[in-house]
């Protein structure tokens, strides 16, 4: 009899219905209500279109100006790394020691010194850059905790391939920060699809 996979199997029955609480899924693991199969692949990718789709309509109904002070939008990357963390098993308190960073960022600190006086654009920018970072270092741990070193390299190497931008100004920062976030983009789908074969 083998006591330590029955082990796992409760553990990781306890996570999909966890993780079915979050996503409005019933309790059966990849289940939807439907009884369509769903991958965490699949989840994950309709996270990202999901917020890509609400960024786009948000900057459909803001004018010029405003548009360009949201020229990206991390809210779908952000999604799948607290969906990913409950399907790796991390606790409550490891989830919000993933996000924490983000509670000191440029944009949070100018509200809190000057209230709503507007955001300079290299203030905007850095707020979208130490996001990218805190989403980095998060999806990075994530990738260790799934798939060991060798997911944890591969992660690594596409994030570093494509790292924020340095600075808040220049004619090629708003690319290279939509550079960054795709490649957020496609590391949660490489933790999420990790997480398809374990």
């Amino acid at each position: 009899m083998n006591v330590g996979g029955g082990a796992r199997r409760v553990k990781r029955t306890a996570r999909v219905a966890q993780v079915a609480l979050i996503i409005n899924v019933c309790p059966q693991e990849g289940t939807t209500v439907a009884g369509v199969n769903v991958t965490h692949l699949g989840h994950v990718e309709a996270l990202l279109s999901d917020a890509a789709a609400k960024h786009a309509t948000l900057i459909s109904q803001v004018p010029p100006a405003l548009q360009a002070s949201l020229p990206v939008d991390g809210q779908g990357v952000t999604e799948a790394i607290d969906y990913l963390a409950v399907v790796a098993g991390l606790s409550d308190s490891e989830r919000r020691a993933l996000i924490r960073p983000h509670a000191i960022n440029p944009a949070v600190l100018h509200a809190r010194v000057f209230g709503r006086a507007p955001l300079a654009p290299e203030t905007v920018i850095a707020s979208f850059v130490e996001g990218a970072r805190v989403r980095a270092d998060a999806l990075a741990a994530l990738a260790d905790t799934v798939g060991g070193e060798p997911l944890g390299l591969q992660v690594r190497s596409l994030l570093v391939a494509h790292p924020p931008p340095v600075g808040g100004s220049g004619p090629d920062v708003v690319e290279a920060l939509r550079e960054t976030y795709a490649s957020q983009e496609r590391a949660a789908l490489m933790i999420a699809s990790r997480l398809d074969t374990a």
